[in-house]
């Protein structure tokens, strides 16, 4: 049986173990890469590779170097985001990342980030919620049954219309900036509620 032949054997294995899309892709020379959006985290994914090259059915792929590497999509992020607000994590991180950013004196320009103008807070969020992604096995799905409502309000928070690809796209950025804006709204003896806050639309070069 050929290489290619087993890779795509392996990346079919490789999906219903993890119960996720899985793609084996041929880099360069002996180098290959598996990859799947969001799924489990990458030390179980390689498990479960490891432990199928044990056996006699992909032995062609023994030898090869193989990497394995997860993408987290925009459910997940929002997923995350409202487990760690209903857990009550939330809010100290945003808290305790923005003192030590602070403290640190770092610069709040960041490559890549549409509005380097933002807060600290804002980047700690952000860092916060990457973590907890990483972390996590199976990031996208709800933490509790009561997260899923929040979690459709969130998405729909970081929804905007692109005018130059045509159609809504959703930003972890859009959304970390409606999640700071009720973390941060004045609430009383209440926990803040989560609104649907749509970021202004910016114009597009």
């Amino acid at each position: 049986m050929s290489r290619s032949r087993q890779a795509a054997l392996l990346a079919r294995h490789l999906s219903e173990v993890a119960e996720c899309d899985v793609q084996l892709v041929h880099e360069t020379g002996a180098l290959w890469n598996v990859g799947w959006t969001d799924g489990p985290r990458r030390e179980e994914m390689r498990d479960h590779l490891d432990a199928a090259l044990t056996g006699h059915r992909y032995a062609e792929m023994r030898d090869r170097k193989i990497s394995c590497w997860r993408s987290d999509s925009v459910r997940a992020w929002a997923a995350q985001a409202i487990a760690s607000r209903r857990e009550g994590t939330l809010g100290p991180a945003i808290a305790e990342g923005a003192a030590y950013r602070r403290s640190l004196g770092v610069e709040l320009h960041r490559v890549g980030v549409p509005d380097p103008s933002e807060t600290h807070e804002y980047y700690a969020l952000l860092r916060h919620i990457e973590d907890r992604c990483r972390a996590t096995a199976y990031p996208d799905r709800a933490g509790a049954p009561e997260d899923e409502p929040l979690i459709a309000q969130l998405l729909a928070a970081g929804t905007r219309d692109r005018a130059n690809i045509g159609r809504p796209t959703v930003s972890e950025f859009d959304m970390a900036k409606a999640l700071l804006a009720a973390e941060q709204a004045p609430t009383g003896n209440q926990p803040p509620k989560l609104t649907v806050v749509r970021a202004p639309a910016a114009a597009d070069g």
